[in-house]
């Protein structure tokens, strides 16, 4: 198999990556057992779609971690979710898009706009940055993930509102997990990557918010997250 190069945000926090989008890919591969390479990069500008991650493979550079998954499933034959329904596959699909669309910019508000987490969380995502740069780049980062919030619509909401359907959504999770080893059963699915990259990125970061007092006080997602990270990050977990 052609060597795969695979670009990530930094790491911090006994994290892979500090990117929930990242740390997905990350454990999708460790899950389907596929073999890479891990660059970190200290910004997204050199992306193909200007976002990380992304990966080189065959002269190919593939960005968005659902088309890098869809990529690698072609390109290697290979099918994680070969056990999965068309019924679930469907059902994983609306999960996947309550994650990512919906809780992933609660969790960004949290971060990018909550001022006492920014403070921790700036010299992270910019650390990579010349501290010549950092200054300026932190105000115009700031500002574009502020616009994003506004055009997503999560910013037209108030803070207690924000963290409310955060909340909702982690409560559907917790609700349809119950007491599954995974969360389409038995069996990890590419759906559990997406999951962990998300849940961790809240639970395993000293980021204090009602988001991550949502996530704590579903013991059942904790116990959820714990396990996959035992699973596919044993030296983490010991």
């Amino acid at each position: 198999m052609s060597r795969i190069v695979v670009h990530h945000l930094p790491s911090a926090w006994d994290l892979p990556s500090i990117s929930p989008f990242c740390l997905k890919i990350d454990c999708y591969l460790r899950m389907a057992s596929i073999q890479h390479e891990s660059v970190i990069d200290a910004a997204p500008f050199g992306a193909p779609k200007g976002k990380l991650p992304y990966i080189e493979h065959n002269g190919n550079r593939i960005g968005d971690s659902s088309q890098i998954i869809e990529y690698l499933t072609r390109e290697l034959d290979l099918d994680f979710d070969r056990h999965l329904t068309s019924r679930e596959r469907a059902i994983a699909r609306s999960i996947q898009r309550l994650i990512e669309e919906n809780l992933y910019w609660v969790l960004v508000y949290a971060r990018w706009v909550e001022e006492g987490n920014w403070r921790i969380f700036r010299p992270i995502v910019l650390g990579g940055i010349s501290p010549l740069l950092r200054p300026v780049i932190a105000l115009l980062a700031r500002r574009g993930v502020r616009k994003q919030l506004s055009g997503h619509g999560m910013g037209a909401h108030s803070r207690d509102e924000i963290y409310a359907i955060g909340a909702g959504d982690l409560k559907a999770i917790s609700e349809f997990l119950g007491d599954r080893d995974f969360l389409m059963g038995e069996n990890p699915s590419s759906i559990d990557a997406t999951a962990y990259g998300f849940l961790a990125n809240i639970a395993y970061v000293p980021l204090e918010s009602p988001l991550k007092a949502a996530l704590i006080s579903h013991p059942n997602l904790m116990a959820y997250i714990e396990r996959l990270r035992t699973r596919y990050y044993p030296v983490l977990a010991n």
